[in-house]
């Protein structure tokens, strides 16, 4: 399992600063610009576990350890 990055990005939509989590969420939803697992998850109206659950049921994608 991967650990935790923090990257030099900001959500496009809070501006939280994003990891590496965050950026492999949006990339396999295929959003434009990168935004954070919390920004994700009420965009679709569930909490963030219900998405790591969703995500990894759906993709096979787990969390990184630290998160």
């Amino acid at each position: 399992m991967q650990k935790v990055r923090w990257l030099d990005q900001d959500c496009n939509k809070c501006g939280r600063q994003l990891n590496s989590w965050d950026a492999r969420l949006s990339k396999t939803l295929a959003y434009k610009y990168p935004c954070c697992e919390s920004c994700i998850a009420g965009e679709y109206d569930m909490s963030a576990e219900r998405l790591r659950d969703r995500m990894e049921n759906y993709f096979g994608m787990r969390p990184c350890q630290g998160l």
